[in-house]
């Protein structure tokens, strides 16, 4: 028998539930290869969350079975630990699965490249903290500007959405088309009455700049939204961020940007820039409450701090080249 102990981390209402099953079968691929599988999976992440931080110790690796989302809680549970962490495609979007070619429809090659996985060298990927940032409030009100180190962190590994993308996020998760018809939807319904956004940002303790920005999304695999290739050339493993932002554009302008983003051609338009960054503070200068996204998932509302966790994660995945196809 195995002495390799995993955690197994399925989420109960990925994909409309089909997750569940598919961790049902993945426990069972992982018995009949003879390693010791506890499972966690829970009925909400919080309590997955508890659970896994108690067993943490124990374990080789966590496999979660799931989206984007689920692969971040993950990441949370695991990061800047020894143990390891590994991918069961079986959200909606699986943005982080297509970016490195992950076989997103079955399980059983899921669990195989998995188990591989597990006899390799440790391959590390970088991470990005995020974290609740008061510091502008307290000296608007002439109080202490606060510690927020000792504040409950969130981690991503794909991308935070700070702008339009995060409204779009939002509307996305309530929608029942499928990953890429809800986010063109979404983009249409959004666009009827959005303006850009009037930030402030620090990049890398740097000076404070304003800009007014239509999208503002930190990425770190540079693709979300079911296959919309925002930053091609970004990488998971290089130390770096990078902040992508679309300013100067019309509504008009900007409905026909998006589409451009699944094929990756819209790195041309001359109102998109992208600039390295290892942190960044970053709110709104009007005060309007706006929430971050990150994989997917609702995060803080602005102002906020986030920063690579270079190394971070040790992730069962040879990760290659990123790919070039958005589908």
């Amino acid at each position: 028998m195995s002495r390799l102990r995993i955690g197994l981390l399925a989420n109960p209402t990925a994909a409309g539930g089909s997750a569940h099953r598919v961790g049902r079968d993945v426990h069972h691929l992982l018995r009949i290869a003879g390693i010791s599988v506890v499972d966690l999976t829970s009925s909400n992440a919080a309590l997955a969350r508890a659970r896994a931080l108690e067993v943490r110790d124990t374990l080789t690796a966590l496999v979660v079975v799931g989206g984007d989302g689920t692969l971040a809680l993950g990441a949370e549970i695991v990061a800047e630990t020894p143990v390891r962490l590994g991918l069961v495609p079986a959200g909606s979007g699986n943005d982080f699965a297509r970016t490195y070619g992950l076989d997103v429809r079955s399980p059983d090659e899921a669990v195989r490249l998995l188990l591989q996985a597990l006899s390799r060298p440790v391959v590390a990927i970088d991470a990005i903290e995020i974290r609740p940032d008061d510091e502008d409030r307290a000296a608007q009100e002439g109080a202490a500007v606060p510690d927020t180190s000792g504040l409950a962190r969130t981690i991503a590994l794909g991308n935070v959405s700070l702008g339009f993308d995060a409204l779009v996020n939002a509307r996305a998760n309530s929608s029942r088309l499928a990953p890429r018809m809800r986010y063109t939807s979404a983009v249409l319904q959004e666009l009827r009455s959005f303006a850009p956004f009037p930030y402030w940002i620090e990049v890398d303790g740097g000076p404070r700049e304003e800009v007014d920005a239509s999208l503002l999304t930190l990425c770190s695999t540079g693709m979300f939204g079911g296959g919309m290739r925002l930053v091609p050339s970004a990488r998971v493993d290089d130390g770096v961020l990078e902040l992508a932002m679309v300013s100067g554009l019309r509504r008009s302008a900007l409905l026909r940007f998006f589409p451009r983003v699944f094929r990756g051609t819209h790195v041309s338009v001359p109102q998109f820039s992208v600039r390295p960054v290892r942190e960044i503070r970053v709110g709104l200068r009007d005060g309007t409450a706006l929430r971050s996204y990150a994989d997917g998932e609702a995060r803080d509302l602005l102002p906020i701090r986030a920063r690579v966790l270079p190394g971070a994660v040790r992730i069962l995945a040879d990760l290659g080249t990123p790919s070039t196809v958005g589908e």
